[in-house]
């Protein structure tokens, strides 16, 4: 019988967020019709809500999911900013 080790739930982190990527992605052109410039979230590649402001949409997924991982994008922005970056490169 081997023995297997359970992995710490962040561990495959990098995969989850590859697929909240790719559904992101899947749905750019709708999202940028629908809301831009706001914040969406994603979890395990599914499309959660569109936020106006990266703090609702950070709340939301805490209290929904945790610590995560899931994927926060404001909608315009170049994947992966923070919050700081994408705010001053659209400034409300």
């Amino acid at each position: 019988m081997r023995a297997t080790t359970a992995k710490h739930p962040t561990e495959n982190a990098a995969h989850v967020l590859d697929a909240d990527i790719r559904a992101f992605q899947a749905l750019q052109k709708k999202l940028e019709r629908e809301h831009l410039d706001e914040f969406v979230v994603f979890y395990h590649g599914k499309f959660v809500g569109a936020f106006p402001d990266f703090n609702s949409a950070g709340r939301e997924a805490l209290s929904r999911f945790g610590k995560g991982p899931y994927l926060i994008q404001q909608v315009g922005s170049p994947i992966g900013l923070d919050a700081d970056t994408a705010n001053h490169l659209h400034p409300g």
